[in-house]
């Protein structure tokens, strides 16, 4: 009779087995194409796929869970809105329980959990105390939305900030981010040449507004999912000394730049701006790179004229009406500043002060506060204030780690200027729940995970002190009596 111990397992570190499940899987497709041209039930055919490459990719999510499902989440996050199953659910929030699950299931068989960043500590008290303001929010409902949002953020960040992770992954990683953000400004550049006129909710013809049957991605959202995307390229194009990590690198860049001049935000040209100079600051080739960024933000309002006009549009409308927003959500924090209007009650605290401030430009009822630290303090008052901006600020001890002669200094680099580009950007729309945002931060607390492993594995430098010096030999020299006369 076979036990279990009788049975071979199989060895999924010989590159034959993996072989050998490559070409299984690729037969499973191939048959499952040849059966959609036959009978045209698309269908029916993604389900025979799905279960003809499932067990395939059950050994990839356990074996190597940051590449699968964690990798095809990053990839997609740009396309969150569009990715919706049934109400409130996406296909990326899928995808997020899916890889947090899988990735729980790797540390544990690793058998080996590191020690939490500071970080992980400030964003559970400040997720406790948004939790509480659910007791006097001013609107439930969206109170509980967005509560529900941050415990899901906020909990893959501490699964993916204490669990072991090598150096592989973590590049791969940030090749999904890249890999997303080309996708997405690729998508945009379909469908903006589909439909050249494009407009948004305001009316500026010629921006790009992603709406496909009612499902659409904001374009300041849009723009600023790229921000990371662009700093990994900068990095990688401007340290890199293999022609072809450059030429890819550059490739890379001219897409993601076309989908920020397709989408116009004004936010996210600033924070390109500044992430064009981080970037360059910290690089070997700084004089080079300081020209040709300059001669290209230079030629780029010639070559996209509708730049100025966002700009101009910013000082005629404060932009966008932002600044009588704030006005009127500094107005509704005044009224309750120490613990707020409770969590999802930023807009309906803009309501009710709407009335009793001056707007120069009048922005409307049921607006957001466009101001993500603005929206914390309406929401959880001072105190979730101080929380938010602590938790987002000790991140940036987690680089300590990683000295300059590292070769993760270019990650440094590069989670630097994306952090510092999107806290810029947080001064203009709410991005306090936004999945692309956490992306950098859960990554970045990844980058520490191995810079942390790597200072383990270095071996221990012990200063023995030196061999204590031998005295010179110590010679006896006798006292040589005087020999008595001999009698007479």
């Amino acid at each position: 009779m076979l036990t279990s111990s009788a049975l071979a397992r199989a060895d999924l570190s010989d590159r034959r087995t993996r072989l050998a499940l490559g070409i299984a899987v690729m037969g499973a497709l191939a048959a499952a194409l040849v059966y959609s041209i036959g009978t045209g039930d698309v269908r029916l055919t993604v389900l025979v796929a799905g279960l003809a490459i499932a067990p395939a990719l059950l050994v990839l999510a356990l074996k190597r869970s940051y590449l699968f499902p964690y990798g095809i989440y990053v990839v997609l996050i740009p396309f969150d809105n569009m990715l919706k199953i049934s109400g409130s659910s996406t296909l990326t929030k899928l995808l997020g329980i899916l890889s947090t699950v899988f990735i729980m299931v790797y540390a544990f068989r690793r058998k080996g959990l590191n020690a939490p960043p500071l970080s992980l500590y400030v964003w559970l008290a400040y997720l406790s105390w948004l939790l509480l303001s659910l007791l006097w929010s001013a609107d439930v409902p969206n109170g509980l939305t967005d509560a529900q949002q941050t415990v899901s953020l906020i909990g893959m960040y501490a699964v993916l900030a204490v669990a072991p992770v090598e150096e592989r992954d973590l590049r791969a990683i940030c090749t999904c981010i890249v890999l997303g953000g080309i996708a997405s400004a690729l998508y945009g550049m379909y469908l903006l040449h589909d439909q050249p006129m494009m407009q948004t909710v305001g009316g500026d013809g010629g921006r790009l507004m992603i709406n496909v049957a009612d499902r659409t991605i904001d374009a300041n959202h849009f723009a600023n999912a790229m921000l990371t995307p662009i700093a990994l390229s900068l990095v990688a194009l401007l340290n890199s000394r293999k022609p072809s990590t450059i030429f890819g690198s550059l490739v890379a860049l001219v897409i993601l730049f076309a989908g920020e001049a397709m989408a116009l935000s004004r936010e996210a040209m600033l924070a390109c701006l500044l992430i064009l100079g981080i970037t360059i600051w910290c690089s070997r080739r700084r004089f080079i790179g300081f020209v040709v960024g300059g001669m290209a933000v230079a030629l780029l309002p010639i070559l996209v004229p509708s730049i100025l006009l966002r700009i101009t549009d910013a000082v005629a409308t404060g932009g966008a009406g932002r600044t009588s927003i704030w006005q009127t959500g500094w107005a509704a924090f005044k009224v309750h500043p120490i613990i707020g209007w409770g969590a999802g009650g930023a807009i309906e605290a803009y309501d009710r002060t709407y009335l009793r401030v001056f707007q120069a430009y009048n922005a409307g009822w049921g607006r957001p506060p466009h101001n993500t630290p603005l929206q914390v303090a309406i929401e959880l008052g001072l105190i979730g204030l101080v929380m938010f901006v602590i938790a987002y600020a000790v991140t940036f001890r987690q680089f300590r780690v990683i000295p300059k002669n590292s070769d993760l200094y270019d990650l440094r680099v590069a989670f630097t200027a994306s952090l510092l580009g999107l806290a810029l950007c947080s001064l203009f729309i709410g991005l306090e729940t936004y999945k692309y945002v956490w992306v950098a931060l859960c990554t970045t607390a990844q980058l520490r995970t191995v810079a942390r492993a790597r200072l383990r594995a270095m071996p221990a430098i012990v200063y023995e002190p030196p061999p204590p010096v031998a005295p010179p030999p110590v010679r006896n020299r006798l006292r040589r009596e005087p020999t008595p006369a001999p009698a007479s």
